[in-house]
């Protein structure tokens, strides 16, 4: 029998090394030029996005494949397809 540790969350310590690099010296750059996510649109180009994923899923809106930008829709405001809206089986998109 082994004891199996605790697992515990680092969220509070996170954000100072994601941002500034290092925990111990708990900057903040991006917070404190107003820069939180809030309103932000990121452009990513990839092979594809799985839209079940669920950081992507919208349950109200879904997903429009090749219309205009929609700033309604919580997460995806865009997606332009390539080629098409499919995803291989075992594909990354």
């Amino acid at each position: 029998v082994e004891l199996v540790a605790r697992v515990t969350t680092a969220n509070r310590e996170a954000q100072w090394t994601v941002q500034g690099g290092n925990a111990e010296e708990r900057d903040r750059p991006f917070w404190d030029e107003g820069i939180t996510g809030k309103c932000e649109v990121v452009a990513v180009s990839d092979t594809g996005l799985d839209a079940d994923n669920c950081y992507f899923w919208d349950k109200v809106n879904g997903i429009s494949f090749g219309k205009g930008i929609d700033m309604n829709r919580r997460k995806i405001v865009q997606y332009i397809p390539h080629i098409d809206n499919k995803d291989e089986y075992g594909g990354h998109g």
